[in-house]
């Protein structure tokens, strides 16, 4: 019996685990061994509840995967839990820890959607909080709505009204929902943090981003990434131009060949990869 401190674990994975689950909410759960999808401190009153629950189970000597998806775990917190039997994840290449393995967020699902028609926005992107990466965000998106503006850019986050308003001088068209953006765009820039691109950290977002039939043009800075979004890498507005004209329309062609490409040379971004591995922490 496995047990579970968070629900935040997607269903596919747990069936192709094939051991029977427990969530664990009180420390009276009995289980063998421990999944921890870890959570920050960002979500105190989760964070306070898992350390509590935690401190008691590593007592029982069980054998305790952490998966640190939000690189949260502080030293200290990772001097501690490594003094127990604890296997410790992350989802970054070079992030600078010590004591991690590598795993990246998997993909339980490849979706090529094939709906054959003009979608209504050439490019799209969504964020909960544009804030954590304006800057990236305005050097591609507001950028190239400003410098291309026959092409129809749309984005949707929770962004106060003088940026809309500022983003609509831009030509930008701004969407109420998130999944509305990309089912109705063809491609999309996976953007993300200068750490991100530092350490080799590859945002399972733009997975589910194709899953909708959106394409993500790939960003230089990516450098760890290269091989898989081949050609698909942008190094300015031009490039990203040029991409979401001539691929625009061959979309699901290039998501398929990226799924491909994975499945082949990028085993560890499958679900089963990351089965095997968790697997073999138990046994």
């Amino acid at each position: 019996m496995i047990g579970l401190l968070s629900n935040r674990v997607d269903n596919v994975f747990l069936k192709k685990l094939g051991m029977p689950t427990v969530f664990i909410d009180n420390d009276n759960v009995d289980c063998d061994c421990l999944f921890i999808n870890w959570v920050s401190k960002v979500n105190e009153d989760a964070w306070m509840k898992q350390a509590s629950l935690l401190q008691t189970y590593l007592k029982k000597d069980i054998p305790i995967v952490i998966f640190d998806r939000t690189f949260s775990l502080t030293k200290k917190e990772v001097d501690w839990v490594k003094k127990f039997n604890t296997y410790l994840f992350e989802p970054a290449l070079n992030s600078g820890r010590s004591g991690f393995r590598y795993l990246p967020e998997w993909i339980s699902n490849f979706k090529i959607v094939e709906d054959g028609k003009d979608r209504e926005y050439d490019v799209v992107y969504s964020h909960h909080q544009l804030e954590y990466n304006l800057h990236n965000f305005e050097k591609w998106f507001k950028n190239y709505s400003r410098l291309f503006p026959d092409s129809k850019v749309a984005y949707h986050s929770s962004i106060s009204e003088f940026k809309k308003e500022e983003y609509k001088k831009d030509n930008l068209i701004f969407v109420d929902r998130y999944n509305p953006v990309y089912n109705n765009g063809n491609v999309t820039v996976a953007i993300d943090v200068q750490r991100a691109y530092d350490m080799g950290y590859f945002n399972p977002m733009y997975f589910n981003v194709m899953n909708l039939g959106c394409l993500p043009l790939l960003p230089v800075q990516h450098k760890y990434f290269h091989a898989m979004f081949k050609g698909l890498v942008i190094s300015n507005l031009k490039d990203m131009n040029y991409f979401a004209s001539a691929f625009g329309k061959v979309k699901d062609v290039c998501i398929e060949e990226i799924f491909d490409r994975i499945k082949k040379d990028w085993n560890e971004f499958t679900v089963d990869h990351a089965v095997d591995v968790i697997k073999a922490c138990y046994e």
